[in-house]
C-alpha cells in the first residue's frame, strides 16, 4: 500500500501493524516534525487500515530526521522502545486499566464508570468502588451536583458502611444533608449511630420541618432517641411554641413509650393523630381528665371514640368532665344516645334541657323515643321555651288530651294536626271535643269535613253548624264525604265478595279432604281388641272404621263398645283423651 510518510521502524502486533513513521512533506532541510507512532489493520483485500495515530513528544525532537529514530520490540512481553538520540519511549497494548484511566483524567466519569461496572472482571488496578468515590468527589467538590451526586451513591457505594459514613458526613460538611438523606441506608446496613443524629441535629437547627418528617420515616432504634430529645428540648426551651418542634417531641415521646407527655402535646397541638395515638396505646385511663380538650378539638371524632370504649372511659365520667362545656356534653349525649338508646338513659332527663338548649328540632322525636325521662320536668322546660308541639305531644304521654288538643286549636291553629292527634287517641270524646272548638272557626270545619268522614259520622259536624256560617270550599269538601262514603261501600263489597269466594274455596278443600281415602297397613290392629285389622293373606277381616285421626276399629268391636249408647260412632281413643284432659282441667280449677 502506498504511504505519504517515512518509515523510521516496524515491528508486529498480532494481525497489526506498528509504525515508527516521519512526515515526508518537509518543505526544507530546517522543517522538523514530531515523530509518529502509527497502527495499520491488514484488509481483507490485501489492503492496509489506519486505526491508531499518535505523536511523540520525544525531547530533542526538533533536532532529529527520520534516521534519527529506530523502533526495537519485544515479541514475548509484547513492548515497544521507540529509541532517539536523547530519549527512550516505551509503549505497549492499552488495557482496560488504562482506558478507564484517561477518561478519569479527561473527566469523563460516567462514561468511566459505566465501562468498569460493564467489564469489572477486566479490571486489575483500578475497582468499580474507586472509580464511583473519585466520580462522587469530583459531583460534590467540583461540580456542586449534589442531588447527582446523592442519587449515585447506592450504585456506588452499595454496602460499604465505612464510605457511607464518609460521604454522610461530607454531605453534611457542605451543608446538603437534606440531599442525602432518602438515600442514607437503614435496613440491609446501618451506620453508626452518631451518623444518624448528626443528620437529625443539622435538621434540627437549619430545617425543623424535615427534622420532624424524618424521624416518621427512621426507625428510633437507628439514634439515641433521648439524645435527641435533649437537642429538641434546647431548641423549645428558645421558642417554646414552634408547632414543628413540639411535634417532634410528641413523636419522640411516643418513642420512649412516654405516652401521657406525647398526648398533652398532641392535645394542646389539636394533633390529628392524638385518636390513633389513643387507639394505639390504650390511653383511655390517661384521658379520663383530658375529656374537654379532646371534645374542644374535634367532637365529632371524639365522641365515636368515647362511645366505641365506653366501658373503659363510663358515660357517668364524661358527663362529670363536660358539665361546664354543656354544648359538648350536648353533642356526646346526643351521638350516644343516636348509638344505643338505653346507654345514657340515666342521663335523659339532661338531654331533655340538652335539646331545648341546642337543638330543638329533634327534641320531638327523642321525646317520642325515650321514657326515661320526668313528664312533668320536661313539660316545664318546653313551657319555658314555648315549644309548643313538644307541649302536644307531652300532654297527650300524661293523658290530659283534652288540654293537648285545645293547645293545638288555640296555640297552633293547626287543623290536620288537631284532627291527626284525635285519630292517634281514637276517643270519641276527644273527637267531640274537637267539633265544639271547631263549630265557630270556618276554617277548622272545611278540614273537619274533608278528612272525619272514616273516623266519625260527618252528620254531626254538618248539624252543628251555625247558620248563615259562611263555609269556604264547602260544596268540595260535600262531595268529597259523599267519594268517601261510596268508597267504604265499595271496599266493603268488595272485602264481601272476597270472603265469600274465600268460603267457597275452602269448604271445597274440605270436602275433598274428606272424600280422599286413607291409607290402612297390616301392623294396624284395632284399639279395642288389639287383633290385626289386615290378615296375613291382605284380606280384611269384616268391615272397618277408619278415623280422620288415622285410629281404626272393626265395625263389630265398635258397636259392641257402644251398644245402648247414640249409634253415631266415635274414636274411642281420642274421646277418652279428651275426657281425661277435661277432668283434670276440673280438678285444677
Amino acid at each position: 500500500f502506498k504511504m505519504d510518510f517515512y518509515v523510521a521502524g516496524i515491528a508486529p502486533l498480532g494481525t497489526q501493524l506498528v509504525v515508527l513513521s516521519y512526515l515526508t512533506n518537509v518543505e526544507s532541510q530546517k522543517d522538523y516534525r514530531r515523530p509518529q507512532l502509527r497502527i495499520f489493520q491488514a484488509l481483507p483485500d490485501q489492503g492496509m487500515d489506519e486505526t491508531s495515530l499518535d505523536e511523540l513528544n520525544m525531547r530533542g525532537w526538533e533536532q532529529y530526521r527520520c534516521n534519527d529514530y529506530r523502533l526495537e520490540h519485544l515479541s514475548e512481553e509484547g513492548l515497544f522502545y521507540l529509541v532517539s538520540p536523547r530519549d527512550v519511549v516505551v509503549a505497549k497494548p492499552r488495557d482496560l486499566d488504562d482506558h478507564i484511566s484517561w477518561l478519569l483524567d479527561h473527566e469523563r466519569f460516567e462514561e468511566a464508570l459505566s465501562t468498569a461496572e460493564k467489564q469489572e472482571k477486566d479490571l486489575h488496578k483500578l475497582t468499580v468502588l474507586d472509580i464511583g468515590v473519585q466520580y462522587i468527589n469530583h459531583l460534590i467538590e467540583e461540580c456542586k451536583e449534589y442531588a447527582q451526586a446523592a442519587q449515585l451513591c447506592p450504585r456506588v457505594l452499595r454496602k460499604s458502611k465505612k464510605l457511607w459514613e464518609e460521604i454522610v458526613i461530607k454531605f453534611i460538611e457542605v451543608g446538603h444533608a437534606e440531599v442525602i438523606s432518602p438515600f442514607i441506608p437503614r435496613t440491609v446496613i446501618r451506620l453508626e449511630m452518631m451518623v444518624y443524629e448528626m443528620v437529625l441535629n443539622t435538621f434540627l437547627l437549619k430545617n425543623p420541618t424535615m427534622f420532624c418528617s424524618t424521624l416518621k420515616e427512621w426507625s428510633p432504634e437507628l439514634y439515641n432517641v433521648q439524645s435527641i430529645i435533649k437537642a429538641v428540648e434546647a431548641q423549645l426551651a428558645k421558642n417554646e411554641n414552634n408547632r414543628v418542634l413540639l411535634e417532634a417531641q410528641g413523636q419522640l415521646y411516643t418513642f420512649e413509650k412516654r405516652y401521657d407527655k406525647a398526648l398533652y402535646i398532641y392535645l394542646k397541638l389539636q394533633h390529628d393523630g392524638v385518636f390513633e395515638l389513643i387507639h394505639a396505646h390504650n390511653l383511655f385511663t390517661s384521658i379520663q381528665d383530658k375529656l374537654v380538650l379532646l371534645m374542644n378539638f374535634n367532637s365529632t371524632e371524639a365522641s365515636k371514640m368515647l362511645i366505641d370504649n365506653i366501658d373503659k372511659v363510663p358515660v357517668h365520667v364524661v358527663v362529670e368532665q363536660l358539665q361546664q362545656k354543656r354544648d359538648l356534653l350536648h353533642s356526646y349525649l346526643h351521638n350516644l344516645f343516636l348509638r344505643d338508646l338505653r346507654a345514657g338513659q340515666d342521663f335523659h332527663e339532661l338531654q331533655v334541657e340538652l335539646y331545648a338548649e341546642f337543638d330543638q328540632e329533634i327534641l320531638l322525636p327523642f321525646l317520642r323515643q325515650s321514657n326515661s325521662y320526668p313528664l312533668q320536668k320536661a313539660m316545664i322546660i318546653c313551657e319555658a321555651r314555648g315549644l309548643i308541639q313538644e307541649q302536644v305531644f307531652l300532654l297527650g304521654r300524661m293523658g290530659n288530651h283534652k288540654e293537648a288538643l285545645s293547645l293545638i286549636i288555640s296555640k297552633l291553629k293547626d287543623v290536620n294536626m288537631a284532627i291527626d292527634f284525635a285519630k292517634e287517641q281514637n276517643d270519641e270524646d276527644l273527637w267531640e271535643d274537637l267539633i265544639k272548638y271547631s263549630v265557630d272557626k270556618p276554617a277548622f270545619i272545611t278540614g273537619l269535613l274533608r278528612n272525619i268522614g272514616t273516623h266519625m259520622d260527618p252528620i254531626l259536624v254538618i248539624k252543628r253548624i251555625p247558620r248563615g256560617l259562611q263555609i269556604p270550599e264547602l260544596r268540595d269538601s260535600l262531595v268529597k264525604i259523599m267519594h268517601d262514603f261510596n268508597l267504604q261501600i265499595s271496599l266493603r263489597e268488595g272485602c264481601d265478595k272476597i270472603l265469600v269466594k274465600d268460603c267457597v274455596s275452602l269448604l271445597d278443600r274440605l270436602s275433598r279432604l274428606q272424600r280422599r281415602g286413607i291409607s290402612v297397613s297390616e301392623a294396624q290392629r284395632c284399639q279395642i281388641c288389639n287383633a290385626r285389622v289386615i290378615g296375613a293373606d291382605g284380606r280384611s277381616s269384616g268391615n272397618l272404621c277408619v278415623f280422620y285421626c288415622h285410629h281404626v276399629y272393626h265395625q263389630e268391636c265398635l258397636q259392641a263398645f257402644s251398644s245402648g249408647r247414640d249409634e253415631t260412632f266415635f274414636c274411642q281413643c281420642c274421646t277418652a283423651r279428651n275426657s281425661r284432659s277435661r277432668d283434670r282441667h276440673a280438678i285444677l280449677h
